[in-house]
């Protein structure tokens, strides 16, 4: 038995390894082989609004550019996650203003913080980069 927790150590270790840093102000995931998909978002904004019958919005406006084919933003609402596409110019750059979450009819109180996943996509590759919206508070 112990081995076997060893073993699975030993891979959680590995599969660690190969995650990219994050860097909070500019993030960038690059790579030496251009065959590689690359996502670097140059401008990050959180902001919030309110609906008119109590509830709100955690908004993102969202900038960068790609060398991938598409790329695309996860946003959750009424308890359902979808990722919606983002338009790339023919520099596949992009910029976007988003909703991430909405609640209908009431808003949190005191400070939270939501996340996202910003993907990029060429061929048969996919990135992934977290993004989190630090303190929010309405």
């Amino acid at each position: 038995m112990r081995i076997y927790v060893y073993f699975v150590l030993l891979i959680f270790v590995f599969a660690s390894c190969s995650k990219k840093e994050v860097n909070s102000d500019i993030i960038q995931s690059t790579t030496k082989d251009t065959s590689k998909i690359t996502l670097n978002i140059t401008d990050t904004l959180w902001y919030l609004t309110r609906n008119g019958i109590g509830g709100g919005n955690v908004n993102l406006k969202i900038a960068g550019s790609t060398n991938g084919d598409k790329v695309t933003i996860r946003t959750y609402g009424d308890g359902r996650r979808s990722d919606l596409n983002v338009e790339l110019d023919s520099k596949k750059k992009f910029n976007k203003d988003i909703v991430i979450s909405f609640t209908a009819t009431s808003v949190p109180s005191g400070e939270f913080e939501v996340g996202t996943k910003v993907m990029a996509y060429k061929g048969t590759d996919t990135l992934v980069v977290p993004l989190n919206s630090g303190k929010l508070k309405y």
